[in-house]
């Protein structure tokens, strides 16, 4: 569960710090204060849907990313449909914004596994030595 929370928190961040660089890409001077928790209760609805969606067994690896990313789009579209996001975002820059952020989060959770992987080796290592 605390993981979980981490998770959405962490990709909550992603998503605001890309939508603040294509907002001043795009000559925004602000961001407003509901489109922060928007975009946290897509996030938290994203982490959801993957939380069932891992309890599906997929044979292949790429089509599981696919379907995760199908799903993580699709999500943003309805979402940016629900909140009216595509008066001032494209819907290809929101598409863009949804691989990226899944793509992003996919590699911080890699290299957060990779030092899982080494500080589980270094005990076993010094059980070894034991």
């Amino acid at each position: 569960m605390k993981k979980g929370v981490i998770h959405i928190f962490a990709t909550t961040g992603i998503s605001l710090v890309l939508l603040a660089i294509i907002a001043t890409l795009y000559s925004a001077e602000f961001l407003c204060v509901k489109t922060v928790f928007q975009v946290f209760l897509v996030n938290v609805v994203a982490h959801l849907i993957l939380l069932l969606m891992y309890k599906i067994e997929i044979k292949y690896f790429a089509v599981e990313v696919a379907v995760e990313i199908v799903l993580t789009v699709a999500l943003s579209l309805l979402f940016g449909a629900i909140f009216n996001w595509y008066i001032s975002t494209p819907l290809f820059v929101l598409v863009l914004m949804s691989i990226a952020i899944y793509m992003i989060s996919i590699i911080l959770n890699i290299l957060h596994m990779k030092r899982e992987a080494d500080e589980i080796n270094k005990l076993i290592q010094n059980i070894k030595k034991e």
